[in-house]
C-alpha cells in the first residue's frame, strides 16, 4: 500500500544554553527569529519554543511546508544577524536536530 504525500516537515531541535545567558534576553531573540521566519522565510508555517520546568533544557520545534524549504532555510538563515544572535546563546556542544515526516496511520 502506498503512503499518501504528508504536506510538512517538523524541525525539532533540543538544546542547552550557554552558561549565564539571561532566559529573559534568549527568549526575545527567540521572538525577534520568529518574527524573521514569518516575514522572510519561504516554507515557514510556525514555531515552539519549550523548555523543562528548570529552564535547563530547550526545544525549538519549527513546521516547514516541506524538506526542501527547511533545508533552503536553514543555508538563508546562517547570514541573518537574527538568527546569529538567537545561537549566539546556545552551547553549541548540546544540540540534537532532527527534521520529521508525519506517519500515514490510516493505511
Amino acid at each position: 500500500m502506498e503512503l499518501e504525500k504528508q504536506n510538512y516537515v517538523m524541525e525539532v531541535v533540543l538544546f542547552e544554553l550557554k552558561e549565564g545567558t539571561d532566559k529573559h534576553h534568549f527568549c526575545q531573540a527567540a521572538a525577534g527569529l520568529t518574527e524573521v521566519l514569518k516575514f522572510e522565510i519561504s516554507g515557514f508555517e510556525s514555531r515552539t519554543l519549550l523548555h523543562t520546568s528548570d529552564e535547563r533544557q530547550w526545544t525549538d520545534i519549527i513546521y516547514w511546508c516541506d524538506m526542501e524549504k527547511a533545508f533552503a532555510a536553514m543555508e538563508r538563515l546562517k547570514s541573518i544577524p537574527e538568527f546569529q544572535h538567537f545561537v549566539s546563546m546556545i552551547d553549541s556542544r548540546e544540540i540534537t536536530q532532527r527534521h520529521l515526516i508525519p506517519t500515514n496511520l490510516n493505511l
